[in-house]
C-alpha cells in the first residue's frame, strides 16, 4: 500500500486523477446511449450498433491524433478543445438528428464525439512517468489509473440507466458529451497539465517506426483487444444459452470485479521481474483462465467464479505493459505511444467483436471461448520469442 499512499501524497496529482475519471465516464455512457437514442429515432437496433460502433472507432483514431498533438502542442490547449468539441458534438447531434436523415447523420456525429473524447487517461499517465519517483511507486500508480479507468466504465452505464428512467437516451447522450467537455477543462486548468512540456525536437515518427519493442508491444496490445472483444461476445451468447439476457450484465461484472481487484494487488506490492516478463506472465495466466472459462461454459454456474479468474487474470497485463512502456518511449512520445497503444487495443476489441459474433453464431460460445484462449497462447509464443526486443530500449532513447 505504501506505493498508493505515494502517488496520493505527490503534489498536484489528486484533480488530475479526478479529471481523468470524469474523462473516463462518457466512455462507458455513449457507447450504450447512442446505440438506445439511434434505436429510438430510427426504431433500429442495426442502426444504433452502428453509431456505436462510430463512436468506439472514432474513439481510438481520436486518442491517436490527441496523442501526436499533445506532444507537439502539450496537454492543457488540446483536452479543453477536444472536450469542449465533444459537447457540441452531442448537443448537434441530439438536436438535429429528428429534423434530418437520423442514420446517417448519427453515424458522422457519434464518431465525432469518439475522435473528441478528452485523452485525459493517456495525459495522467505521462502525469504520473514524470511526477512519481521511484519504479515501484509508478508501477502503483498505474494500477491506480487502471483501476480508476475500469471503474469509470462500470459506473457509466449505470449512469446512462438512471438517465433512461429518469429522462432518455437523448439526455444521456448530451450529459456523456458535457461530462467530457467538464473533463478536458478540468484538467487543462490543473497546475500539473499546464507546466507540462513536451520534447518536440525528439518526437519524430521514425523514432517510432523503428522501435521494434513498441511495434512487439502494440502487436501484443491489439492481440490482447481482439481477445477481450471475442470474450466480450462470448459472454452474453454463454448468458442466452444458460439462462436469460438479465445474466449477462452480471457475467460481465464479475470480469470487471475481477480486474479491479487483481490491479489493487498488483500495483500493492513491489516486482523483481523485468516488465517484459511481467507482462507474460499476465499473459499465461491470462491465456490459461479463459481456457477455464471455455471448459466452464456449458454450466451458469461454474461459469461465474471462472470468468471472476478471466478478470483476476488478465487485468494486470494492461499495468504491465503501460509500466513496460517506460522502457520501450522516450519521453518525448510518451503520450502518443500510450494512446497508440490504446487505439490499437481498441482496434483489436473491434475486430474481436467481429470475428466472436461469426463464432457463437456458426460454432458456438464455448468455441469462442476456446479461440480466444489459443489466441492468448499465441501471443504469449511471440512474446517469449521476441523477449530480447521488448527489453531492449531503442537508440534513439537517452
Amino acid at each position: 500500500m505504501q506505493g498508493y499512499l505515494d502517488v496520493l501524497r505527490t503534489s498536484g496529482l489528486r484533480v488530475p486523477f479526478l479529471a481523468m475519471v470524469l474523462g473516463a465516464l462518457p466512455i462507458g455512457m455513449l457507447g450504450l446511449g447512442l446505440l438506445l437514442y439511434v434505436h429510438e429515432l430510427t426504431g433500429s437496433l442495426a442502426a444504433g450498433g452502428l453509431a456505436a460502433a462510430a463512436f468506439g472507432l472514432g474513439n481510438a483514431a481520436g486518442m491517436t491524433v490527441q496523442g501526436r498533438l499533445i506532444d507537439r502542442y502539450g496537454q492543457a490547449k488540446i483536452l479543453a478543445h477536444a472536450g469542449v468539441a465533444c459537447a457540441a458534438f452531442g448537443v448537434l447531434l441530439v438536436a438535429a438528428a429528428p429534423a434530418v436523415d437520423p442514420q446517417g447523420f448519427a453515424v458522422a456525429t457519434s464518431a465525432g464525439m469518439g475522435i473528441c473524447i478528452p485523452a485525459t487517461t493517456g495525459s495522467m499517465r505521462v502525469l504520473l512517468a514524470e511526477s512519481v519517483r521511484g519504479a515501484e511507486a509508478r508501477t502503483a500508480g498505474y494500477a491506480l489509473l487502471a483501476v480508476l479507468f475500469q471503474l469509470a466504465l462500470l459506473t457509466g452505464p449505470l449512469i446512462t440507466s438512471l438517465l433512461l428512467v429518469s429522462t432518455g437516451p437523448g439526455e444521456a447522450v448530451v450529459m456523456g458529451g458535457v461530462l467530457a467537455g467538464g473533463a478536458g477543462l478540468l484538467f487543462s486548468t490543473t497546475r500539473a497539465s499546464r507546466n507540462w512540456r513536451s520534447l518536440r525536437t525528439s518526437a519524430r515518427s521514425k523514432d517510432l517506426r523503428r522501435n521494434g519493442g513498441l511495434a512487439v508491444l502494440l502487436l501484443i496490445a491489439a492481440g490482447a483487444g481482439l481477445s477481450a472483444g471475442i470474450v466480450a461476445v462470448a459472454v452474453p451468447a454463454a448468458a442466452l444459452a444458460l439462462g436469460t439476457a438479465a445474466d449477462s450484465g452480471v457475467l460481465i461484472a464479475m470480469v470487471s470485479a475481477g480486474e479491479i481487484i487483481a490491479g489493487l494487488a498488483f500495483g500493492a506490492r513491489p516486482w523483481r521481474w523485468s516488465p517484459a516478463r511481467l507482462l507474460l506472465a499476465t499473459l499465461a495466466g491470462w491465456a490459461l483462465a479463459v481456457g477455464m472459462a471455455a471448459w466452464a461454459a456449458s454450466s451458469l454456474a461454474l461459469l461465474f467464479p471462472a470468468l471472476f479468474l478471466v478478470g483476476m487474470c488478465g487485468g494486470p497485463s494492461a499495468i504491465a505493459s503501460s509500466a513496460l512502456l517506460d522502457t520501450l518511449a522516450s519521453r518525448a512520445a510518451l503520450t502518443r505511444s500510450y494512446t497508440l497503444m490504446v487505439s490499437v487495443w481498441l482496434v483489436g476489441g473491434a475486430l474481436g467483436n467481429a470475428v466472436g459474433g461469426a463464432i457463437t453464431e456458426g460454432l458456438g460460445h464455448r468455441q469462442a471461448f476456446a479461440l480466444s484462449a489459443c489466441w492468448l497462447a499465441a501471443l504469449l509464443a511471440i512474446g517469449t520469442l521476441l523477449r530480447r526486443t521488448l527489453e531492449t530500449a531503442p537508440p534513439s532513447m537517452p
